[in-house]
């Protein structure tokens, strides 16, 4: 059968008073250093949940504006091949305006010119006329007689 010394009872009571001991004046400061350190890291995992929807927050917002300004890139490219067509029809407009400008100077020019030579030919013409009765007739005609001469001619002509 089992003894039961009384060293065996003092050595329980021992234990006893030893763990009641420790209760008071250990086991409240563990605990409180572990409460402490699990908050701590409950705080870290907080702050990291935090970071992670912050970055997860600033990657869709540098998207959106990725995406914006592909967007603002396509428009201004447009923008721009727009402004240049219209740039390029007025060009186009003006040169045929121009163009246009300098055939009709040029058609008057012509029209001056050969006005001008019809003119220079008709005097040419009347002035051998009057050469060729001057040698037919034998005798030079007077000035006015001349002129005269030559002015009917050069109507009769112009009327043609």
């Amino acid at each position: 059968m089992i003894k039961f010394d009384i060293n065996l009872i003092f050595g329980f009571i021992d234990i006893i008073v030893f763990y009641l001991l420790m209760k008071k004046f250990l086991f409240g400061r563990i605990k409180k250093v572990m409460d402490e350190r699990k908050s701590m890291i409950q705080k870290q995992f907080d702050d990291a949940a935090e970071t992670e929807k912050a970055a997860v927050e600033k990657l869709a917002d540098y998207e959106s504006r990725i995406a914006n300004v592909e967007s603002e890139g396509e428009q201004i490219i447009a923008d721009a091949k727009d402004d240049a067509k219209a740039e390029y029809n007025k060009i186009i407009e003006r040169a045929e305006a121009d163009a246009k400008a300098l055939k009709a100077d040029a058609e008057k020019q012509i029209e001056l010119d050969t006005q001008n030579a019809k003119k220079a030919a008709k005097e040419e013409i009347a002035s051998l006329a009057m050469q060729a009765a001057e040698k037919v007739v034998g005798k030079n005609v007077s000035a006015d007689t001349d002129s005269d001469i030559f002015d009917d001619f050069l109507k009769e002509s112009s009327d043609e």
